[in-house]
């Protein structure tokens, strides 16, 4: 351990690598013990990282610290050369283990000595990496998106064309207008890929959702079919009525129900319910509730169903559910969900009912 030597490595601070001194720098905790051995100073930080309290560090023995910090500071003091980077392994009274990384300065003045204690948290840093590298992903496939969406608008020009035609000659009327909405739907979600970088605020309505409900499931209705599915409407919401986006919901209802089916095997069950309820405030609340008879979640996963790029699909892309709970969020909603492994699973969307009837 050699005496202190610059700025950055009496903080506790490795050098060269740029994104690793932010890391610490965020992460950076500092007390201060004087020369009676009391902890003189304590930012929130430095408790956090020994899981106290602040007000219950301040003013308290140094030896009330967890080992091997105590011995540090004393043979930091009595010594007085700095000690920079080293890592220990601290223990709470309940067991709890914390990697850290520590750097003691002793300060001498004619008044007294005191020990400046900078701690940083090593056992977060796999957690604040696994995040970089999320947000890096993100940036990626914001600039991928943008690409594929300019490239599907120009082939859907082709493609919208045709159904024109179609519908002016009358053949196929209804595949025909079944084919133009979705277009229409596709369209609204890719202009709004391309507007990611300047996002603005959609324009909400009246949406009847069991209309939805209903046109989702007839859109699906060859997959429900070709496994032989049976699927039960329960529509019992007193008003189906909610101010929103019918695009966004309907994608946000498609991502539900194609997770339903594919959770499920041959002769599954797929149950489609609604209800109103009043939450505390008096405000009335529509629940759609989807039900499968599938493989279930493993309850280790059902904490990070809704994170970005977290999948249990081998073709999967994490991001279904996690858009799902966006839209979600955008309509002053929410989604829950339960499930057991080999039980079946159901997702509930808690959205505000609409002041019309």
């Amino acid at each position: 351990m050699s005496p202190g030597g610059s700025t950055q490595e009496n903080c506790g601070f490795p050098t060269g690598n740029p994104a690793s001194l932010l890391q610490e720098c965020l992460a950076c905790g500092v007390l201060v013990v004087g020369a009676r051995g009391r902890i003189v100073a304590c930012t929130p930080e430095a408790a956090r990282h020994l899981r106290a309290k602040a007000a219950r560090l301040r003013n308290a023995p140094a030896s009330s610290l967890p080992a091997p910090l105590p011995k540090l500071i004393r043979e930091a003091a009595r010594s007085g050369q700095a000690v920079t980077n080293l890592e220990i392994s601290t223990k709470t009274s309940r067991g709890a283990v914390t990697t850290l990384r520590v750097s003691l300065l002793p300060v001498k003045t004619r008044a007294q000595s005191q020990v400046v204690v900078v701690l940083n948290n090593l056992t977060s840093a796999p957690v604040f990496e696994q995040n970089m590298r999320r947000l890096d992903r993100l940036a990626s496939l914001g600039t991928l998106s943008a690409s594929l969406a300019h490239e599907i608008k120009n082939g859907m020009v082709a493609i919208k064309t045709f159904t024109d035609l179609l519908l002016q000659k009358g053949q196929d009327t209804e595949l025909t207008e079944v084919v133009s909405r979705e277009l229409q739907r596709i369209n609204a979600i890719v202009t709004q890929m391309l507007r990611f970088g300047s996002p603005k605020g959609a324009a909400f309505t009246s949406v009847h959702v069991h209309e939805l409900l209903d046109h989702s499931l007839r859109l699906l209705h060859h997959q429900i079919a070709g496994k032989l599915i049976s699927l039960q409407r329960r529509y019992e919401a007193q008003t189906d009525i909610v101010r929103g986006d019918d695009v966004q919901l309907q994608q946000a209802f498609m991502n539900l129900l194609l997770n339903a089916l594919e959770a499920m095997g041959p002769n599954g069950v797929l149950t489609v319910a609604t209800e109103t309820t009043e939450d505390k405030s008096g405000a009335r609340l529509m629940h759609i509730h989807i039900r499968d008879t599938g493989v279930g979640i493993a309850q280790e996963n059902l904490g990070r169903l809704f994170e970005p790029f977290f999948t249990t699909k081998k073709n999967g892309t994490g991001l279904g559910l996690a858009i799902s709970q966006r839209i979600a969020h955008e309509h002053h909603g929410a989604i829950q969900v339960q499930s057991e492994v080999s039980q079946g699973s159901v997702f509930s969307l808690s959205l505000p009912v609409s002041g019309l009837s």
